[in-house]
């Protein structure tokens, strides 16, 4: 019995964290697309990785009709292919000739042109690598954006974890998702329990949410995006048994506190959530489906 109420308990914080971390997961991808936060990170890569403040490279290439091609009109990309960036870089430093193909030579010729010598030593190094062999030297092209944008999307995580550790916290303090009073509330109320443990159930038999995190995620419309963001709302508004959310009746444990050692403990219950929801809704969903399926196989079969 004391064992299957703290595992009640566990899968109850687990299920606010995860119905939070939906809301926050949301709430960033209206951000990035808001700011337009993934092709700018783009963009600010390939221009530094072609030095663009010595050289108009970087704007002949974002001007070029495979890359223009990858965004709707008026709008940079958001990703872009290493065979694209390959192919639009070697058009922009040999343009296209129809009275016979591109050769290894006219590409090295080309590339002596540019004036910034570290660009230039760089795309020589490559190009010299390959042996003579154009498909190399492509392949060699294409090996370079990509260790690049391994660098620059590590980079974007972490911004992106920040985003969504602010978000949390401003979405744990406007819900009053105090982890320490959901803890009590949970534990000494069986009724609750019971209510919070069915609705997990029947979060994990609905199936794991989208993670927002995907490549997929980054090309969905905003329209689908703020579909899930008001799903994730509804589900924060309709599961009305969680013990989150502020009140206004005084010696109601969901009321603002009043003593110094009560505010000490909000906040340290509220930093706690944001935390916990920050580390995403994938990671709580597969905790809950551990821990629901756990207290499943843990229940002892039925008499007869």
């Amino acid at each position: 019995m004391f064992g299957s109420q703290i595992l009640e308990v566990v899968i109850g914080v687990t299920l606010i964290y995860l119905v939070l971390s939906i809301g926050c997961s949301g709430v960033k991808e209206v951000i990035a697309n808001l700011f337009s936060l993934r092709s700018k990170t783009l963009e600010s890569a390939i221009r530094n990785m072609l030095k663009a403040d010595q050289s108009d490279i970087a704007t002949k290439l974002f001007q070029h009709p495979l890359i223009t091609g990858t965004a709707p009109a008026g709008e940079k990309p958001s990703y872009i292919s290493a065979r694209l960036f390959a192919a639009a870089l070697f058009d922009v430093i040999v343009p296209p000739d129809p009275a016979q193909p591109r050769s290894l030579q006219s590409v090295r010729a080309g590339i002596s042109q540019i004036p910034d010598e570290k660009l230039r030593g760089t795309l020589l190094n490559i190009v010299d690598s390959a042996g003579g062999d154009m498909d190399k030297a492509r392949t060699a092209v294409e090996n370079w954006f990509n260790d690049t944008m391994d660098r620059i999307s590590g980079w974007y995580k972490r911004m992106a974890q920040k985003i969504i550790l602010a978000v949390a916290l401003l979405l744990c303090i406007a819900v009053n998702a105090d982890t320490l009073m959901i803890l009590k509330e949970l534990w000494s109320d069986q009724a609750l329990r019971s209510a919070v443990v069915a609705s997990a159930e029947s979060r994990v038999r609905s199936g794991k949410p989208a993670s927002t995190d995907s490549t997929a995620a980054a090309a969905s419309s905003t329209d689908d995006q703020t579909a899930q963001l008001w799903k994730a709302a509804s589900d924060i508004r309709d599961i009305n048994a969680l013990p989150i959310g502020w009140k206004c009746a005084a010696g109601d444990i969901r009321a603002v506190p009043s003593a110094p050692l009560a505010w000490f403990l909000k906040i340290l219950g509220i930093l706690l959530s944001a935390f916990a929801v920050s580390m995403g809704a994938p990671f709580w969903f597969d905790m809950l489906n551990k821990i629901v399926n756990l207290r499943v196989s843990g229940n002892p079969p039925k008499t007869q």
